[in-house]
């Protein structure tokens, strides 16, 4: 959930439980001024009955109009003077609500218990018509809450939102930094100028990364080039001694491996900087057709029988990069096979997977995608299928490695938005 939403919802929930609190408390408040007002009319109409016992010796005549209604009861014994909420059918109309006032008064002698009633209908309108107006104005400050979150606080977090899309389309490979985003907030300038720094560090680290993997690259062809080709010479040189020919082939070996080791870590740096940005229609079928017929030698000197079931495939991925993809998929089945084996590759619409005869691996094949782990009679660098998964890494293949009945299979998956068929 975004943050301005969530924002949003919490502020709107504490609103309106904020006004609910505060209505029901106006509520109450109203209602006890209005009846507090009832009550004074009607300590008036008290007075006016207990002045008139004092002057004249006698009870006011009892009055019975629709708004008050004043009535006497000969009684044994005093009252305690109280209020109370009653309801009366007034000369034959509707129920309504009344507020009386009970008291005993002495007139002639004689002991009444007098009630004063004065009608709460014109209270209760009132009350009525005010909580009406309450809650219109609630629901218009609700609904200006509501608009203000969703127009003006939108607005304010737009700067936000801006360097959040910028930070995500960064990309080392543009070597563009972000841009300078004018904003009055200081909490968003304070943001961008940070994610600035932060790119432009990174920018930088990556371009000093970037060249010494090519300088110490570069610097590392020469002398095992040169080296190179002082054993090639020293290998054909007649006048050497038997003995020396096995330690000057193991150098030579060593070599090879070295450059190879070199070519590799080279190549699997220059993937994971991105540096392969162009992207290529690979029509996947022929291109594994080629790789067979380059690697027909190693196949026929293993005796491998090479099983094809190829649909067409036109793949959105660097040309050279799919061709070291295919190159160390096959390299890694064949070497990693036995003699008289099998080798099977089924391309689908969405999917390759290849498959070679073998024994289990040495080691645990959840790591079998790191890079330097071989098995302990493994010619290779270890590099081939870390460089197979950061190129699918790169590309958001799917890739899954399993062994079953003395069979080792790896898969890729091809998601429907990355290709599209011939």
């Amino acid at each position: 959930m975004k943050l301005f939403t969530q924002y949003s919802r919490v502020n709107i929930v504490a609103s309106i439980l904020a006004l609910l609190v505060g209505s029901i408390g106006y509520y109450f408040t109203m209602r006890y001024v209005l009846i507090d007002q009832l009550d004074d009319t009607i300590r008036v109409e008290e007075a006016e009955i207990l002045n008139n016992i004092r002057t004249s010796g006698v009870l006011p005549p009892p009055t019975d109009y629709h708004d008050q209604q004043i009535s006497y009861e000969p009684a044994t014994t005093p009252v305690k003077r109280h209020f109370i909420h009653t309801h009366k059918i007034i000369h034959h109309h509707r129920d309504e609500p009344y507020r009386e006032l009970i008291f005993s008064a002495t007139a002639g002698g004689q002991l009444y218990t007098v009630t004063v009633g004065v009608s709460e209908e014109a209270s209760e309108d009132m009350l009525a018509l005010i909580m009406t107006i309450t809650a219109g104005m609630i629901l218009l400050l609700l609904g200006t809450l509501f608009l203000a979150n969703r127009l003006l606080l939108r607005r304010l977090w737009q700067p936000f939102y801006e360097t959040l899309s910028g930070m995500r389309q960064f990309n080392l490979s543009s070597r563009q930094p972000l841009p300078v985003r004018e904003t009055m907030i200081d909490e968003f300038r304070n943001l961008d100028e940070v994610a600035r720094q932060m790119t432009g560090q990174i920018l930088k680290d990556y371009e000093m990364l970037k060249g010494f993997t090519d300088n110490a690259s570069h610097e590392m062809q020469t002398p095992l080039a040169i080296i190179n080709s002082r054993l090639d010479l020293l290998i054909q040189d007649h006048d050497l001694a038997e003995t020396h020919h096995r330690p000057i082939q193991a150098m030579y070996d060593a070599i090879g491996r070295l450059r190879q080791l070199n070519q590799s870590l080279l190549l699997l740096t220059k993937i994971e900087n991105h540096q392969f940005t162009r992207s290529d229609s690979i029509d996947m079928a022929p291109l594994i057709e080629e790789k067979l017929a380059q690697l027909e030698d190693p196949l026929r000197d293993r005796r491998l029988v090479v099983q094809k079931d190829l649909d067409r495939l036109r793949l959105p991925i660097n040309s050279y990069l799919a061709d070291i993809l295919l190159n160390n998929l096959l390299l890694n089945a064949i070497r990693h096979n036995q003699d008289g084996g099998e080798l099977s590759i089924r391309l689908r619409e969405s999917s390759l997977r290849i498959t070679n005869s073998g024994p289990a691996l040495s080691f645990d094949s959840a790591t079998i995608f790191d890079r330097f782990v071989k098995g302990a009679h493994s010619g290779g660098t270890g590099l081939g299928l870390a460089i197979v998964r950061q190129i699918c890494d790169n590309y958001h293949f799917p890739l899954s490695y399993r062994y079953i009945d003395q069979r080792h299979t790896i898969d890729i998956q091809f998601p429907l938005q990355n290709f599209d068929k011939m």
